[in-house]
């Protein structure tokens, strides 16, 4: 079993405070260990040995998706107690599930979480005002509104995610 360190770049405070070590876990099917480690595919993918969802899109944002759905159930009911509190944690999960669906959708890992504006403004598919909206759901993370902002995102993205399929199979690039 091999033991990552964060690298410095996926240190933010909403995901990683730095220091923080990872074990891998290759018997966990993907993409259950994003539940507990935060961008874990993109960390661990140093080793070439690892698969890459992000060259695997087709396969990996669907399952993605998959997570975001229950995450969005949960949320559902946090905010309909107004418990801003127990929603924190499904956010911060869901924020970095979105991420990795916006860089993986651009055929790319993660990267550089510390400065994701400068690195979501380069992406060339991403949903209108991203970055704007983005900002304002890392900076309220635990408000409704943010969640709203979160769910209307992620449907932009799988839209996003659908049309790319379709142009593909058409013998197209976006």
């Amino acid at each position: 079993m091999r033991v990552v360190r964060v690298p410095n770049e996926f240190v933010h405070p909403l995901f990683f405070e730095g220091n923080e070590i990872i074990e891998e876990e290759p018997d966990v099917p993907f993409p259950m260990m994003m539940k507990q480690t935060y961008f874990y595919y993109d960390l661990i993918a140093t080793n070439d040995s690892v698969w890459k969802p992000w060259e695997h899109s087709e396969q990996s944002i669907p399952a993605v998706l998959e997570l975001w759905k229950e995450e969005e159930t949960v949320l559902q009911q946090c905010f309909a107690k107004r418990d801003r509190k127990a929603a924190r944690e499904p956010m911060r999960r869901a924020l970095s599930y979105l991420m990795v669906c916006l860089f993986w959708l651009n055929g790319t890992r993660t990267k550089n979480v510390n400065h994701w504006e400068q690195e979501v403004s380069k992406l060339p598919l991403k949903p209108i005002n991203c970055v704007e909206r983005l900002q304002f759901v890392f900076e309220r993370y635990d408000v409704y509104h943010s969640f709203v902002q979160l769910s209307e995102l992620f449907a932009e993205v799988m839209k996003l995610f659908y049309k790319q399929i379709a142009m593909m199979k058409k013998g197209m690039s976006h």
